[in-house]
């Protein structure tokens, strides 16, 4: 049992990019994704028998919603609300709020919490407090900053909740600068305030564990680059002993007495419906045919669920240091993906290959000074050189790019010089 669900940034309209060329069975379940994930997050709910869905993020623009859409949502929060479930949408403002609630027609089981208005709600007898973080582009500002330390009479009986987020991912692309080490700074901050104090923080990024701070996912990647396939976060605030061992404690279980430090009841549940994944083979030698021959052997390989989320898979061609076979891989990708593609069934395999490419991950340093024999100093080819700046560029702390993508790079470079 959860008291708590948390589902960040559902986005139900923004939906996953389109995937090119897919049939039907798969570009439907694509679509509509995002609100299947919070379909799933609101199941967790009711199964879990939760007073409260804390919805953050972005969840239904107001500007952007198709009537359909706010439908949708209305009948969810109302479901919820019929089992005994609140809906609390945390939200910019007061403006805000209004706009959400004229949008969805005010439906019952709704409540909203702002930056400067936060929510009290009463939790099978506890006290609880949910509190909305400032939030920009930059990451979470403030976060617990201003909650004051509850008084001991009162600390037993209350739980103090701080919600924020960050815009990770919204807009970035992969080559923006990620602020790490501000955002652990800012976490380990908010952990150090009140002990009362638990802090939810909602991100698409990559984040170092620990600082206190409970990351979440949202509840459906849009990529392949995102910290996490999606999920949503359950809270537990009391003990819920089972059947039998309630009836033998009997009238001597206080409900209120936690076995343990609440802020440790924390755990997370998937709710993504789509994931990608990357799969490898080995460059075969001959044409498309081998090549889509070893890929399927590769998919048919992988542990699926056929009722689990569709997997997105993108195959990397491994082909050492050859150039020429990174082209060949390129020129014969069209037809080799046709190829593993005419194999998917809908049914009985929920797996898509969607894209085909000659592994960017590969090291060049096979290619450089240290591995190829060649002297510093000497005269040597651009494939020799490039991969010399790139094994130093990886061996740099501070970089501009991600090494990954500065190898990627690398390896395009080349193919570019072997094809023309």
């Amino acid at each position: 049992m959860a008291d708590i669900v948390f589902a960040f940034d559902p986005a139900i309209d923004r939906p996953v990019p389109r995937l090119d060329g897919a049939v039907p069975a798969v570009a439907e379940p694509v679509a509509s994704a995002p609100f299947d994930a919070l379909r799933a997050a609101a199941a967790a709910a009711r199964q879990a028998e939760a007073a409260a869905l804390v919805l953050f993020g972005r969840v239904l623009d107001p500007q952007r919603a198709s009537p359909a859409q706010a439908a949708a949502l209305r009948r969810l929060i109302t479901d919820l609300a019929s089992h005994g479930c609140r809906t609390v949408w945390i939200a910019a403002d007061a403006a805000a709020c209004a706009d959400v609630s004229r949008m969805l027609g005010d439906p019952a089981g709704l409540v909203f919490v702002t930056p400067t208005q936060s929510l009290g709600l009463d939790i099978r007898g506890l006290a609880v407090e949910i509190h909305a973080s400032q939030y920009s582009a930059q990451g979470l500002v403030g976060m617990g900053d201003g909650l004051a330390e509850l008084d001991p009479l009162h600390a037993a009986s209350t739980r103090r909740i701080v919600v924020g987020w960050d815009a990770g991912h919204w807009s970035h692309e992969r080559w923006d600068e990620e602020p790490h080490a501000a955002d652990a700074r800012q976490c380990h901050a908010a952990a150090a305030g009140p002990q009362t104090t638990f802090c939810v923080w909602g991100s698409r990024r990559r984040h170092a564990p620990g600082g206190g701070v409970h990351h979440l996912p949202a509840i459906q990647a849009r990529s392949a680059h995102e910290a996490n396939a999606g999920g949503c976060g359950l809270l537990t605030l009391l003990d819920h002993p089972a059947a039998d061992e309630a009836a033998a404690l009997g009238h001597r279980h206080d409900p209120l007495t936690s076995r343990t430090d609440w802020r440790h009841a924390w755990r997370e549940l998937p709710t993504h419906q789509v994931a990608w994944r990357t799969i490898a083979v080995e460059s075969p030698a001959g044409g498309d045919e081998e090549l889509a021959t070893a890929i399927w052997s590769a998919i048919e390989g992988l542990s699926l669920d056929d009722q689990g989320p569709l997997q997105i898979i993108r195959c990397h061609v491994q082909c050492g240091t050859s150039v020429a076979r990174r082209v060949r891989a390129s020129e014969i990708s069209a037809e080799t993906l046709a190829r593993v593609r005419q194999l998917y069934d809908a049914h009985g395999f929920r797996a898509w290959c969607h894209e085909i490419v000659a592994d960017p991950a590969e090291s060049l340093a096979a290619l450089g000074h240290s591995r190829s024999g060649a002297q510093p100093g000497s005269t040597t080819s651009f494939s020799t050189a490039l991969a010399d700046i790139v094994t130093a560029y990886e061996q740099t702390p501070l970089r501009p790019v991600p090494a990954d993508l500065a190898r990627e790079s690398a390896w395009l470079a080349l193919e570019l010089i072997e094809s023309t």
